[in-house]
């Protein structure tokens, strides 16, 4: 019997039933209209309502042979030591998700006893403990290489991120007790003054490895949202030329610093510091960030580059030179 028009988005079982149908069985919406009693604009409806609850998940792969041409062409343009890429997902739960994944195995790889790891700060770097698999227990340690605040949820501060990867690997962990930034350079040297805190910068400065999130000079930046910087004060920042930070250090899309009286406000380790890790893993997923992404490779902050195959494609594009008509 025909089942009625009513709205029946929030029925599971009917979700799942023309999810399958369609995406299993390969029948047309069609088809599936006429099989389930429903017109087909409400199937197509209720296959969008599916995707919107997670009960169907699309996930792109980009075949092999066109992932290492574009890791080769990055490694050799901004002398990375490796870079490892992504397909670009409909989802931006997937790519974030998929981004973390390859990032754990990374770390996972790379992670030796008596290891020390500095860890930043966001989104993307605080999803790898959540997608991490089973991994062999190793004395190490993770140190946060940047403050936090308590505005923001704690999958985003770089302590939280510190003290999951440590249960996870089974390690310790050395969490920076200070706000990422403060309202002045006389009380950024107050807290620098601090024993404790100088000694997790310290030990955060001379990690082997470090594993970083790539923030932009959006209004939208997870620094505006911990309210350490104000939007007059990222507007001027943008209006500097920036484009982008890796742990409050802001930079061009040059790669040249950016940001008088700001840096002198973080508490966190400079980009010289970064530098000087062997080691530095940067995770990006977000398809907004390619400016910020080139500006970072261009200031020489990292060395591993995790990130997506429609960013990769982008950046090659953006670091091509300039033709001139003639």
């Amino acid at each position: 019997m025909p089942q009625s028009e009513q709205d029946t988005s929030g029925n599971i079982e009917l979700l799942t039933r023309i999810a399958s149908l369609y995406y299993l069985d390969n029948l047309t919406q069609a088809e599936i209209s006429i099989r389930i009693g429903l017109s087909r604009i409400k199937v197509v409806r209720l296959l969008k309502k599916a995707r919107e609850l997670g009960i169907v998940e699309i996930r792109i792969h980009t075949p092999a042979v066109l992932r290492t041409s574009l890791e080769t062409a990055l490694i050799r343009k901004f002398g990375l030591q490796q870079v490892l890429l992504v397909a670009d997902q409909v989802s931006e739960e997937n790519q974030r998700e998929l981004t973390a994944q390859v990032a754990a195995t990374q770390l996972d790889r790379l992670l030796q006893e008596g290891d020390r790891v500095a860890i930043g700060m966001g989104r993307n770097v605080g999803a790898v403990p959540y997608v991490l698999g089973t991994v062999t227990p190793r004395k190490c340690v993770f140190v946060t290489a940047i403050g936090g605040s308590p505005l923001v949820g704690q999958p985003i501060n770089s302590a939280d991120i510190c003290r999951r990867l440590a249960e996870r690997f089974g390690g310790t962990s050395e969490c920076l007790y200070a706000p990422a930034y403060v309202e002045s350079p006389e009380l950024r040297e107050s807290f620098l003054r601090h024993e404790e805190v100088q000694s997790v910068l310290d030990n955060a400065r001379h990690a082997r490895l470090a594993l970083v999130g790539i923030g932009d000079a959006k209004n939208q930046s997870a620094v505006v949202k911990m309210g350490c910087f104000s939007e007059v004060d990222m507007a001027r920042l943008r209006d500097a030329g920036a484009v982008g930070d890796i742990l409050g250090y802001f930079f061009d899309r040059e790669g040249r610093p950016i940001g008088p009286g700001m840096n002198e406000r973080v508490i966190s380790v400079s980009g010289d510091d970064l530098r000087s890790i062997p080691c530095v893993i940067a995770v990006v997923a977000e398809s907004e960030k390619t400016a910020a992404l080139l500006g970072a490779l261009r200031a020489g902050l990292l060395n591993v580059l995790i990130t997506t195959v429609g960013n990769a494609r982008r950046l090659l594009e953006m670091d091509a030179p300039a033709t001139i008509a003639v």
